[in-house]
């Protein structure tokens, strides 16, 4: 198992490395930050807590995950 997942980490790299430039591109026209840069000036403490609003997004996946299972299985029944 650690064979497969390490041999894919590397596949994944080396698929994204001729993409790298592209993205540093997009990244400069859309002005955006690198996401986890602590030297941006909209950096702050308060970006060490989750907020709410994540909580709430990944709760409402896990609900609309949950009845399209139940909706397939009673569609299978």
């Amino acid at each position: 198992m650690h064979f497969f997942f390490k041999s894919a980490k590397v596949f994944l790299f080396v698929a994204t490395k001729p993409w790298e430039d592209k993205f540093l591109e997009l990244e400069t026209l859309m002005h955006m930050d690198k996401i986890m840069s602590t030297e941006s000036e909209y950096w702050s403490l308060s970006n060490q807590s989750i907020p709410l609003w994540f909580y709430q997004m990944v709760i409402s996946m896990g609900i609309a995950l949950a009845f399209g299972f139940v909706l397939i299985l009673l569609g299978s029944l």
